[in-house]
């Protein structure tokens, strides 16, 4: 979406704009989704429009004199429980003032504004330093139903954009909170949300399919998906970059495994969503890293066939490269073989549209179908990802070790490199090593890790000299 000048204060907000953010923010109501997720979502909207912002939405009791409770995209819950279950006064911060004066209240600087005083730890522990708020009335009264706000981490006032763009969607926010009360019979409940499917409430006209769906979606929306790191390794014995892996840590199911949900999301033609949200998210991730530490790593992402080959990929990514700063040099795109096979034509061209880009291209999962390996000799390649398969047991099969060999031998002859895949010991790190395989992957070296990990991870390894990548 399209931002604001902000330099001339002035909205850019076409009505093909409002339409979309109106379809981005209803996607979910009509089919019965509990108003919570919606309310993240259209707060999700304000927080990718507005400038170094986080957003909440504070409901009141039936009685309009009490928070009743909230929401939040990217601020910890708990800060709103500061307000829950106090009595509304002119004073209570910004929010509580709006909710009292119903219009719109401005705290350009937390830390000089009394109406603050009672609340102002709970922010500024946060980061938070100005605030702004804007009642919203329940439907056709004047009535406050609830308070939007949105916190900026700088010490400002909003632009009229924001201001413009706010009241823009004000009424429809409105609609929604007021319809959920009339539906219910009830002041609406905010901690119903998206839980196992086998054990939520689901309106009787939607099928497994869709509650699944919703279940993948809300866990792309909250970050629940994200990734993991797996090092990769030189030959060296030293750190070459990281593969980066989906992983969902569900909060009620637990561990969702990717070959649960990816397949799933590939049938529902939404696997796409997931590859962006992973992407930039790992670019974002890794981009600081390496700024901080003063380092370069190859970083390796999977795409899936069928989100390779669809139009606006390249432009898409680039675009992801732009907004995280990741250089391009240290990315790799890995594409699974058998997609290559099923999609030659189409890959051939995305793949030197990559290249032209200074992207790097992997194939992923080599040798597990029978195929022409012309295209290896006719695509500008880089390297090849000698699957686990074959490693596993390449002490025990002759087989097994001489299809390593061979296809190791193939790779350079084509002046590709080669990645050797399920590395779980010592012994086989040796034999592949002596073939002449430059990269090595498994749990002999690491297993999947969160960022966290890979920073305390990184401080006990050698990290490949920074003069041979980009």
């Amino acid at each position: 979406m399209s931002g604001y000048d902000r330099d001339q204060n002035q909205l850019i907000l076409t009505p093909e704009e409002f339409v979309e953010g109106y379809q981005y923010i209803t996607e979910y109501i009509s089919d019965g989704v509990p108003l919570r997720d919606v309310l993240i979502k259209a707060i999700k909207f304000f927080e990718l429009r507005f400038e170094s912002s986080r957003g909440t939405i504070m409901l009141l009791d039936e009685m309009g004199t009490h928070f009743s409770g909230g929401v939040t995209h990217s601020l910890p819950e708990e800060m709103m429980n500061h307000y829950t279950g106090i009595e509304l006064y002119e004073g209570m911060g910004t929010c509580g003032t709006a909710a009292c004066r119903k219009e719109l209240v401005v705290t350009p600087d937390i830390s000089q504004d009394e109406k603050w005083d009672s609340f102002r730890s709970a922010v500024e522990e946060l980061g938070l330093k100005s605030c702004w708020s804007v009642p919203i009335f329940a439907s056709e009264s004047n009535n406050v139903a609830g308070v939007f706000a949105m916190y900026s981490t700088e010490v400002r006032e909003p632009s009229q954009a924001e201001v413009e763009t706010i009241e823009s969607f004000k009424e429809l926010i409105s609609l929604i909170v007021t319809n959920y009360i009339e539906v219910n019979q009830r002041h609406v409940n905010l901690q119903d949300s998206y839980k196992d499917p086998e054990k939520v409430n689901w309106p009787s006209t939607l099928s497994d399919r869709e509650k699944y769906m919703f279940m993948i979606r809300r866990g792309i929306e909250e970050g629940q998906i994200r990734p993991n790191y797996q090092p990769l390794m030189s030959a060296c014995d030293k750190v070459y970059g990281f593969e980066v892996l989906v992983r969902w840590p569900h909060p009620e199911q637990g561990t969702i495994p990717p070959n649960k949900f990816i397949p799933f999301a590939e049938e529902e033609g939404f696997v796409d969503e997931i590859d962006r949200y992973v992407c930039e998210y790992a670019c974002r991730e890794m981009k600081q890293l390496m700024d901080a530490l003063g380092q370069k790593f190859i970083m390796s992402v999977n795409v899936s066939a069928k989100h390779i080959v669809k139009g606006h990929y390249v432009e898409e990514l680039k675009a992801t490269l732009e907004r995280t700063g990741f250089p391009a040099e240290l990315l790799a795109v890995e594409i699974t073989e058998s997609s290559l096979v099923i999609n030659l034509k189409e890959a051939a061209q995305v793949i030197e549209q990559l290249r032209e880009l200074g992207i790097q291209v992997w194939v992923d999962d080599f040798g597990t179908v029978y195929s022409s390996l012309n295209y290896l000799r006719n695509l500008p390649l880089d390297l090849i990802k000698l699957d686990g398969s074959f490693v596993k047991n390449i002490h025990e099969s002759h087989v097994d070790s001489t299809i390593c060999e061979t296809i190791i031998n193939l790779a350079h002859d084509l002046n590709l490199q080669v990645v050797s895949e399920g590395i779980e010991y010592e012994e086989q790190f040796n034999t592949l090593k002596s073939m002449g395989c430059e990269y090595f992957q498994g749990y002999h070296f690491q297993k999947p890790m969160s960022l966290d990990e890979v920073k305390q991870y990184i401080a006990t390894v050698k990290v490949l000299d920074q003069e041979s990548l980009a």
